[in-house]
């Protein structure tokens, strides 16, 4: 450990290197107006530039973001920070301001003049304790932890918060008409509520075997209440608000391993950093896995057991569900520490004295999946092409703009680079910044220029491409963005095939900017060979290829600095802000509208504002 530490102190000193005085530049006139030429009057020019993101620049940055010594850069963890200080110092280096001084380099500026720290919040607490009760007298207790696992019980996800109620069984926790099976309306049928109350559940469905449901699916296969729990919470929380959801996980023939093996190997886990929020505290419910053995504990005194309720429902495929009489479950909580991270920006000034007041962001989330203690050889997701490559190519087009800049080719919108943590967590550095903190006013804020997973290639691409790169937008919000897009792969001669992005399921961090109601423009080669393995490598990368997506992104960016009409956009002056909501998802949850921020109860999410026309 000791080498290790004196390895990465030497590399910092390297990259931060960057941090002595630097020469004095020729500074563009600040009094007159700035007449850089967009590509569409001088392609010639931007080509000029552009030559100047070069392979072997990407394939050196790329080397050391992603190599093991940054251990896969998670969020909140001290890759992370490595990360941060790096792409902090190299944006100093390269003279870029931090974005809160006026575009000025302060004589003593530090890394962390860059940084946006926020908060962020583990969904695992450090230590759970399930107690049971009958009677008034205590039945059984559970406790888990990263140290502790027993055959009892383990925590699952849900709101870090203590909660006690009484208890309900709601068989499979399925609503499915469609398959004429729906445990909830027979609750409801029966005047059961589950509000307040902690609802223990059998995970998956009837089924025949693992790869075959009782259910009458279209494919005879398991259905998707197997295959994701949160349709079941989902389908709970649409039913009432209860405490908490016990999920009975060792009766299902999908389960590998003993619940104790389970529960050890979730205990293990726990270590990590895991599940992240921007948030303390939420509505969703807390979800336990718990044993056959544990959920018979809390039975007894109803004198029935889950083997025997399993198998009447499993046979006649008619819910069981009833209140478990006299029985309460309680559940304390202890909350893990919160941690810190940052976003990383910096600034580069415009030139024109009135269009520098408009900025133009171009992000890339710098963070990844950090290391798997539990995987047999390589542990480390190095997270080269997710997103390595949108962050090395972040800092070649700040080098680009700045050497055109003292060339004196200044843009004449002021540039904001952002490089975002906790992407791979819920998108929460760039929700920190467009929801919570944005440093330059949204109203102010011309387009989000976004980069994520700009290297590798996708096995599954529509023409089997090995030189394209997927482009994804909003319909109205951003139709210009594609159409500089699509000009200035014309006027500079990219040999690049661009392919629609939209509707593959995409997400990055250009969803905030989105609804805020902001341009974007994303791109991505979307989900490459080595997508979230620990084979995504440096030397994975066709660097030639990543050169030619961050050339044609140079391009698109500068003719947006630099076009005297603005990008069009939507008047936010004529809209008001009437709450918020969860993005769109499959569980129908965005109808709610919600008087404050947070994490939306159903899925998870991070709740986002909503907007209506001004009536005045």
């Amino acid at each position: 450990m000791k080498k290790l530490n004196s390895i990465i102190a030497a590399l910092l000193m390297i990259v931060n290197a960057g941090f002595v005085t630097l020469p004095a530049r020729a500074q563009t006139n600040k009094t007159a107006k700035n007449t850089t030429p967009t590509v569409f009057e001088n392609p010639a020019l931007v080509k000029k530039y552009q030559r100047l993101i070069v392979p072997e620049s990407l394939a050196a940055r790329l080397h050391f973001l992603a190599s093991d010594l940054l251990e896969g850069r998670e969020t909140g963890a001290r890759g992370a920070r490595l990360a941060a200080q790096y792409l902090a110092s190299q944006y100093r280096q390269l003279g870029l301001a931090p974005p809160r001084n006026g575009g000025k380099i302060p004589a003593q500026a530090t890394p962390e003049s860059f940084f946006q720290p926020f908060k962020v919040y583990r969904e695992m607490p450090h230590e759970t304790r399930l107690e049971v009760s009958a009677g008034g007298k205590p039945v059984a207790t559970s406790v888990f932890s990263a140290e502790k696992a027993d055959d009892l019980s383990y925590f699952l996800s849900g709101g870090a918060k203590s909660a006690d109620g009484a208890l309900v069984f709601a068989g499979y926790g399925i609503a499915d008409d469609r398959l004429s099976y729906n445990d909830l309306k027979a609750l409801a049928d029966r005047g059961i509520s589950i509000d307040g109350k902690w609802v223990m559940i059998l995970a998956d469905e009837p089924l025949e075997n693992a790869a075959a449901s009782r259910l009458p699916t279209a494919d005879k296969k398991p259905s998707s209440w197997s295959a994701q729990y949160i349709y079941k919470r989902a389908a709970l929380l649409r039913a009432g608000r209860p405490k908490g959801i016990l999920l009975v996980t060792d009766q299902s023939p999908r389960l590998t391993g003993t619940f104790a093996e389970n529960a050890a190997k979730v205990s293990t886990n726990a270590r990590r950093i895991g599940a992240l929020s921007l948030y303390e505290t939420s509505d969703v419910p807390q979800t336990f896995a718990v044993s056959t053995k544990f959920a018979n504990r809390m039975l007894a005194a109803s004198g029935k057991t889950i083997e025997a309720l399993r198998g009447e429902i499993d046979r006649t495929l008619e819910p069981v569900v009833f209140d478990v009489a006299d029985v309460s479950v309680k559940a304390s909580i202890e909350a893990s520490k919160p941690l810190e991270t940052e976003n990383v920006l910096a600034f580069i000034e415009g030139a024109d004295p009135e269009l520098k007041q408009e900025v133009v962001i171009v992000s890339a989330h710098y963070d990844h999946l950090g290391l798997d203690p539990q995987l047999a050889g390589d542990q480390i997701f190095n997270g080269a092409a997710d997103d390595g490559s949108g962050t090395v190519a972040t800092l070649e087009l700040a080098n680009a703009f700045m050497r055109a800049k003292r060339d004196g080719f200044a843009p004449r919108r002021s540039l904001l680079f952002i490089n975002f943590a906790g992407e791979e967590k819920g998108l929460l550095g760039s929700s920190h910044y467009t929801y919570v903190a944005p440093v330059v006013p949204l109203d102010k804020t011309v387009a989000d220029i976004n980069l994520d997973g700009v290297g590798g290639m996708d096995a599954n691409h529509p023409t089997k491409s090995r030189n394209y790169i997927y482009v994804a937008s909003a319909e109205k919000l951003s139709d210009e963005l594609l159409a500089i897009n699509r000009q200035a792969h014309r006027l500079t001669g990219s040999s690049l095939e661009i392919t629609d992005g939209n509707n593959r399921g995409f997400r990055s961090d250009s969803e905030g900017f989105q609804n805020q109601l902001v341009p974007f423009i994303y791109y991505s080669s979307g989900k490459t060979e080595h997508y979230h393995r620990p084979s995504d490598g440096a030397d994975t990368i066709d660097y030639e290829h990543l050169t030619r997506v961050t050339q044609l992104i140079f391009a698109s960016a500068w003719q947006i600095a630099n076009q005297t009409e603005k990008i069009s956009s939507v008047d936010r002056s004529r809209l008001k802000q009437i709450g918020y909501v969860c993005p769109p998802c499959p569980f129908d949850c965005e109808a709610e509208i919600h008087a404050t921020g947070g994490i939306c109860a159903v899925c998870g999410m991070t709740l986002m504002p909503k907007y209506a026309a001004k009536t005045d």
